[in-house]
């Protein structure tokens, strides 16, 4: 049977390797964070070339290159989605929730697309 000493010995060595851990799993958590906030640094950035790269298709600097051309498309049909959905969103809040009609309407739509 051990000892009242060795019981504590034990006791404090467990706490140790747990704080241990503890400190390991903090210094995870903030290199985790570290990267998220890169990745969406990263992203932002991304998104403002992409913005530069639309803008300048609109102005025709790059009337030549299909590939961009048919990514622009792409946008301004999204674009134009987002419109729509923003148009949908403002009725169901100004209608309220006394209309099912329009929720069977909205539900029609999705199922079509």
């Amino acid at each position: 049977m051990p000892t009242k000493k060795q019981i504590a010995d034990g006791f404090r060595e467990r706490l140790a390797d747990v704080a241990e851990r503890g400190k390991v799993i903090g210094q995870a958590l903030g290199v985790r964070a570290d990267m998220a906030a890169t990745r969406r640094r990263l992203r932002n950035t991304y998104a403002e070339l992409g913005e530069e790269m639309y803008r300048r298709l609109q102005e025709g600097e790059y009337a030549g290159d299909h590939q961009l051309l048919t990514l622009k498309e792409r946008i301004d049909g999204l674009k134009a989605e987002a419109r729509m959905h923003e148009g949908q969103l403002k009725d169901i809040m100004q209608g309220g929730f006394n209309a099912p009609e329009r929720a069977e309407h909205t539900q029609d739509e999705k199922t079509t697309t």
